[in-house]
């Protein structure tokens, strides 16, 4: 599975960078997601930061917990720049917050896992998000 293939995320045209190392998701900006001022509409930089928290865990969790139930259990973001271009966004994991994560999974069979995010426009932080994941793996 991929973070593209979910229903609201091909309805916003969400993308997995190609270009680089594949650990980015990006959106053009498009007529339909701008909001009255003509930048990315609020929803749809959450979304995007969403989608990057999304694809961490498809990237460094699934593939040692493929049966596990994965939701968004809390989420916030604070805005800090319009959205006037391409965005993209990218999570932002200490590698030993992904190690305690496994290793709660491993003993306890579930935990939640904070996923930093900053999205990024023209090279500049536009928003910084932080996805708070409910997981479960099954005993």
């Amino acid at each position: 599975m991929q973070i593209t293939d979910l229903p609201f995320n091909l309805h916003i045209d969400l993308q997995i960078d190609k270009n680089g190392d594949g650990d980015e998701v990006f959106l053009r900006q498009q007529q339909c997601l701008l909001n009255h001022v003509g930048s990315l509409h609020a929803s749809v930089i959450h979304a995007l930061a969403e989608g990057a928290s999304g694809h961490y865990l498809i990237l460094n969790l699934l593939p040692l917990f493929p049966e596990s139930t994965v939701l968004v259990r809390k989420a916030s973001i604070q805005y800090k720049r319009p959205a006037m271009q391409e965005c993209s966004a990218k999570a932002i994991v200490d590698p030993a917050a992904l190690q305690t994560c496994i290793d709660t999974l491993n003993r306890r069979s579930r935990t939640i896992f904070k996923i930093p995010v900053h999205v990024m426009c023209e090279d500049k932080i536009i928003a910084t998000a932080e996805i708070d994941w409910w997981l479960q793996v099954p005993k």
